[in-house]
């Protein structure tokens, strides 16, 4: 079952109680995990009328003030301390993205339309508010002020969202001999870096050529003093945690009692044990993504959060496994079983759920950015017919010429490395390889490019933010665009390309002759 699959079943004998549950008791849940957490100035200033540092906010000093609450690091998260209760707005902004994502897939599937939703809401909010703006001047504005605080929270857990992709890779059918393994790790290294610099110096290119590009200035450095009267410097401050110590501390709390009431209704065969079970997990998910956001920064650099997380995870279900006598197989079973029903769900199945949401409203920081989406329209399409043609031809290449796997089915599954999840699996069905393999490579280039990415770009020598931008998103999806972040104006160019790259790839492989293209190419050298 896919996240797509999960995604659709909302909608295929929904019980009218897990809609209510997911549409009001889950954004309320993500949000009520932020409450210890300082309201930030940005979400009391997105006001075009109050004043910010004795400046009147206008839309575009919102929007960077938008784009610097938005801005996680790649950690994850804000440090911050004060237990309140979310806000109205917060919650309302984030069950409006949910409740929109579950309509879009409501007539997606009605009318046998395989678009992600998660996607479709992305572009569906983006165009609304552009609209809005020019039908009215002003409007599309309030509307961006009113979706901000949502978007945070969202934006803030995304990464933790793709855990389940990852985690059910013990499950996923073999791609042949380790030497297979190595050579698909290969291909996702190169293969990042290939697309990466290839989109980069292209969308750079393009812009020099059109005197676009502003050179860096590097300002001399002021005399130092020297002597005994040389001022003395301060100790930079210790960064803050990216989640706060009140945060990790009731996770740890809930963990533990949710887990011990799951393990006693697993073992005396209660009928709520899988609904436990779920709990326990989703919150154990948390915790465990919590705790290697908090780590040292120099480990973080090497070793993403998420892969700390899934590592986590595996092994709270391994311990479920001991715990009540069950295999460790059929306990991961449970963590994404692919259905919404409230006796069935897991944790994996809630936090694909959130997904959908989570990527919807990415449109609003690429609203805050829309002018200058605008004024470089022409090389966000060279971006994006770089990426897709370049990633689906240049993989099936490779993966030929490396003769990774002994069957067409497994090559064909690799093809989709650098396409947002989603559409990913809708790329790999058409196709017609196995979706675990191929959700499970675009998982592990997105964890690669959210850790390595940006470090990348610097040593490619691309400073230019729009290149940059577009680089990140045509290789990196949702973990590499999350990664970004922090460049506010890099961020709303990853997030397009990663869109427009998985629409134009998918839209590729739609037509029969590209499609019979790749798998004569991928087929070369089988028997």
């Amino acid at each position: 079952m896919t996240a797509v699959d999960v995604g659709r079943q909302i909608h295929q004998k929904p019980a009218m109680n897990i809609k209510l549950f997911l549409l009001a008791v889950l954004p309320a849940s993500i949000g009520a995990s932020t409450s210890f957490y300082r309201p930030s100035q940005t979400a009391q200033v997105l006001s075009k009328n109050e004043p910010l540092n004795n400046k009147v906010v206008t839309p575009s000093l919102a929007a960077d003030a938008c784009d610097e609450h938005i801005a996680i690091s790649l950690r994850g998260g804000e440090g911050s301390t004060n237990a309140d209760v979310p806000k109205a707005n917060e919650l309302t902004g984030a069950a409006f993205f949910t409740v929109l994502q579950v309509l879009l897939n409501k007539v997606f599937v009605s009318k046998g339309v395989k678009f992600p939703a998660m996607l479709g809401c992305t572009i569906t909010v983006f165009t609304v508010l552009v609209l809005a703006e020019v039908v009215s001047p002003g409007l599309g504005q309030n509307g961006f002020e009113l979706l901000t605080p949502g978007a945070n929270v969202l934006t803030k857990w995304l990464p933790v969202m793709f855990v389940p992709g990852l985690a059910m890779l013990p499950l996923a059918p073999s791609i042949g001999t380790p030497l297979d393994a190595l050579k698909v790790l290969s291909m996702i290294v190169l293969g990042f870096g290939f697309t990466m610099a290839t989109t980069g110096y292209l969308v750079l290119a393009m812009r020099s050529a059109q005197g676009l590009v502003e050179e860096k200035v590097v300002e001399p450095a002021p005399p130092v003093a020297r002597g005994r009267n040389a001022p003395v410097a301060a100790a930079p401050a210790a960064p803050a945690k990216p989640f706060t110590e009140e945060t990790f501390k009731f996770l740890i709390k809930g963990t533990v009692v949710a887990g011990a009431i799951s393990v006693a209704a697993s073992r005396q065969g209660n009928e709520y044990a899988t609904p436990l079970r779920t709990i326990a997990m989703f919150l154990g998910t948390v915790l465990t993504y919590v705790f290697g956001a908090r780590l040292p920064s120099g480990f973080t650099k090497v070793v993403h959060p998420l892969v700390t997380s899934t590592a986590g995870t595996l092994l709270l279900t391994k311990l479920d496994s001991l715990l009540t006598g069950s295999s460790f197989e059929d306990v991961l079973r449970t963590y994404k079983a692919g259905s919404l029903s409230p006796s069935k769900t897991g944790a994996g199945d809630l936090l694909l759920f959130l997904l959908g949401p989570a990527v919807g409203c990415l449109a609003v920081p690429m609203y805050s950015r829309k002018k200058i989406m605008a004024d470089n329209l022409l090389v966000v399409l060279a971006a994006c017919l770089c990426s897709s043609i370049g990633g689906l031809f240049g993989t099936a290449w490779y993966v030929r010429l490396l003769n990774i796997g002994s069957k067409t089915m497994i090559r064909l599954s690799l093809l989709s490395r650098n396409v947002t999840t989603g559409l990913a699996i809708v790329i790999t069905q058409i196709l017609e390889g196995n979706i675990a393999i191929a959700a499970s490579v675009v998982v592990l280039t997105g964890i690669f490019g959210a850790t390595v990415g940006r470090g990348m770009l610097d040593a490619l020598g691309i400073e230019d933010p729009v290149s940059r931008g577009l680089g990140m998103g045509a290789a990196g999806q949702g973990l590499g665009v999350a990664a970004i972040m922090p460049e506010k104006e890099a961020f709303p160019f990853a997030a397009i390309n990663m869109v427009l790259t998985a629409i134009c790839a998918t839209a590729l492989v739609s037509i029969p002759s590209v499609k019979q293209m790749l798998v004569n190419i991928v087929s070369g050298g089988l028997e």
